[in-house]
Order: C-alpha cells, then sequence, then structure tokens
C-alpha cells in the first residue's frame, strides 16, 4: 500500500483520483469530480484519458 506522502507528490504531479461518484453534465461531454486525496475539484473531458484541476480551465 502507498504511503500517504507518495498519494501527495502523485496530486502535485497532476495525477489525481476522482472518488467513487462524479457527475456528468447531462448536456456536456464533461465529467466533474473531487480528488479522493487532496479534495480539489477536478474535470475530464469526453476525450481526456486524466483528471485536471477544474481552476486551470479557466
Amino acid at each position: 500500500m502507498r504511503g500517504s506522502s507518495s498519494q501527495a507528490s502523485d496530486c502535485a504531479l497532476g495525477l489525481h483520483a476522482p472518488r467513487s461518484r462524479h457527475r456528468d453534465l447531462a448536456d456536456r461531454p464533461i465529467q466533474r469530480s473531487a480528488c479522493r486525496r487532496c479534495g480539489a475539484a477536478i474535470v475530464k473531458s469526453a476525450v481526456s484519458r486524466r483528471w485536471i484541476v477544474s481552476g486551470l480551465l479557466g
């Protein structure tokens, strides 16, 4: 099992882990969630493979 310092460094590198339940916007292919490690609001588009912090989108 990974330690908490490793998990914190994953988030610092942009490797966020979404909570098990995320919500989809009905009319858009965007998924929104929160990181289960750091609590940041994260989003993922239909074509993206990576969750990113929602504030980076503008």
